[in-house]
């Protein structure tokens, strides 16, 4: 069989984009028990099911090909796409911009055969592909895209998958269709931690009452927590019949057991015990947002936890709030960029300067950088001279409200600010909802917290500049995340001369004819100190994958040839 890479090197080829848009259908043949609908057959979905106790969820491929190359496959592809539009990921350090793609594709008069299982019962057959898909799939939304590239003359399985994500949106106009779709981690906006839900007390229940009969318990977990007014009840089981929540455990997270009227709101809550936060940040992918395991690269999370340096964590949610929201709080926290990476895949990185055995890129003006290209943002706002973190917050108190914390842990570069230097408050707060005192002992909450704030400080201390330059496709196997070191007149160091082998990490990366364009932040000349092994020689000797781990500074916190020094993490 041909493969991708033969094809790419072929001095002559056609390039053809494939996109599969994968939508709801019914596992079900209409008539056929245990679907025991009559009359006018349905379309397999949903939306058209005549009988929605029967309906067997399943998934069905559509796919459609460039319209300006030949049918790549003919195995039932339709050529309707018309062009592809990239928003690329761009990371920040306490969100991400999620990427988004856009697809416009035509639309036509269609006959149904091979959308329709039913096309032969039908009296009549008439309007537009699209215009009926989306009428028999209202629910497209959320559903998945993949987008793959290769050539005439390649086979399906050896087209290569470029990108994925879920539909967010399709606009029809005259005979042109537009499919807005955004990457996995965009979902998560969508997502409300926990759901609303309309559940209402049925009866006036007591201060000890430890049986509360509900207007339903749809949406509860079989054993969890709720929230009426402003306690908060812990229960071990429910009755569907009879919506009886039992096993009550009143006044649960220092909340105070109370009498509550019927009609009271009970909210459901979602409690994160105490475990470590990458694990939670999986859970969220996994659990929360049920996304596949496919799509998460475990195995960044599992390694950066892994290493060490820090305490569980542990939330009580007790009102609807966004999944990105959440997430994103602990990834700001723990001091992380989090994005979906070129290999599709949701993945994890700490803000590490340096890191033993992380390789990097080399980039320079002569050999890679595309003359007159460059350009700089000197990212002011990223500069902190101080940092505040409020911790210990109450169960059901407002995130954002200071009087609801118990802690207050506070990091201060004093020289940062005064006269001599930036003369001003650069501050940044944490309102942390994931550590409270109780699960774990007190002084290492306290530690971590004060560690958590000093690091931000040193981190940001000063502002850290973003570059952005092309480079030729020669350069297009950079990915986003990837550490690059940069050698580049666009920055100068004191006595004039280009920077030279500074440590920058690639944030964004558009690919628009044979031209890569890069976004890469500047990252602290100040190291982390990690033990190095027995026989590493003087700095000055060393090599620079010996230097990405400690050395001893002198005195003034520089090294032997004024290199900023090491911080123990």
């Amino acid at each position: 069989m041909t493969t991708f890479s033969a094809e790419l090197a072929a001095i002559s080829r056609t390039p053809v984009t494939l996109a599969v848009m994968t939508l709801d259908y019914c596992g079900r043949t209409f008539g056929v028990s245990p679907c025991t609908a009559t009359g006018t057959p349905c379309y397999n979905t949903f939306p058209t099911c005549k009988l929605k106790t029967a309906y067997l969820k399943s998934s069905k491929d559509y796919k459609f090909t460039s319209a300006s190359a030949p049918l790549p496959f003919r195995a039932g592809e339709r050529p309707y796409l018309k062009n592809v539009k990239y928003l690329p990921t761009e990371i920040k350090d306490n969100l991400t911009i999620n990427a988004r793609i856009t697809l416009v594709l035509h639309d036509e008069p269609d006959t149904d055969v091979g959308i329709d299982p039913y096309v032969a019962q039908r009296a009549s057959v008439q309007g537009t592909f699209w215009k009926k898909m989306l009428a028999r799939n209202l629910n497209y939304k959320g559903r998945m895209m993949r987008i793959y590239q290769g050539f005439i003359g390649l086979a399906e399985a050896a087209f290569q998958l470029k990108w994925l994500g879920t539909i967010d949106n399709i606009t029809l106009s005259g005979d042109e269709v537009k499919i807005e779709v955004r990457d996995l981690l965009k979902q998560l906006s969508d997502i409300e931690v926990p759901p609303k839900l309309d559940i209402k007390l049925v009866t006036d229940i007591t201060a000890s009452q430890v049986e509360i009969t509900l207007t339903t318990v749809a949406g509860l977990d079989s054993a969890g927590y709720v929230r009426i007014d402003n306690e908060i009840i812990y229960y071990t089981a429910t009755n569907p019949v009879t919506n009886i929540i039992s096993g009550c455990q009143r006044g649960f997270f220092s909340t105070v057991a109370a009498i509550h009227k019927a009609k009271a709101k009970v909210q459901k809550v979602r409690y994160y015990a105490p475990a470590n936060p990458f694990d939670i940040l999986q859970e969220m992918l996994l659990t929360d947002a049920a996304i596949p395991s496919a799509y998460v690269d475990t195995t960044a999370f599992t390694y950066w936890r892994n290493l060490g340096g820090d305490v569980n964590f542990s939330a009580i949610i007790s009102e609807p709030t966004k999944l990105d929201k959440l997430y994103y709080e602990i990834i700001d926290l723990i001091d992380c960029k989090s994005w979906v990476g070129e290999d599709l895949r949701i993945t994890i990185r700490r803000n590490f300067p340096n890191l033993p055995g992380r390789s990097t890129i080399t980039l320079t003006d002569a050999a890679n950088i595309v003359h007159d290209s460059g350009a700089v943002d000197f990212n002011v706002k990223s500069r902190i001279s101080r940092a505040l973190i409020y911790w210990d917050k109450t169960a059901l108190g407002a995130i954002d409200k200071v009087e609801e914390y118990n802690r207050l842990d506070i990091a201060i570069d004093a020289t940062a600010e005064s006269a001599n230097d930036y003369n001003e408050i650069a501050e940044k707060k944490f309102f942390c909802r994931w550590m409270r005192t109780g699960y774990m002992q007190d002084e290492v909450l306290e530690r971590f917290a004060r560690v958590l704030v000093t690091r931000h400080v040193r981190r940001y201390r000063d502002a850290m500049p973003i570059i952005q330059f092309d480079v030729e496709m020669k350069d297009s196997e950079i990915k986003t995340g990837d550490f690059v070191s940069v050698t580049t007149d666009e920055l100068l160091l004191p006595d004039g001369n280009p920077l030279s082998n500074a440590l920058f990490q690639i944030v964004r990366r558009d690919v628009s004819d044979n031209i890569v364009t890069l976004k890469a932040l500047r990252y602290p000349a100040r190291r982390i100190g990690f033990f190095a092994p027995t026989g590493t020689p003087a700095y000055g000797s060393a090599t620079e994958a010996q230097r990405a781990r400690g050395f001893f500074t002198r005195a003034d916190g520089t090294m032997t040839n004024n290199d900023i020094g090491y911080y123990f993490y």
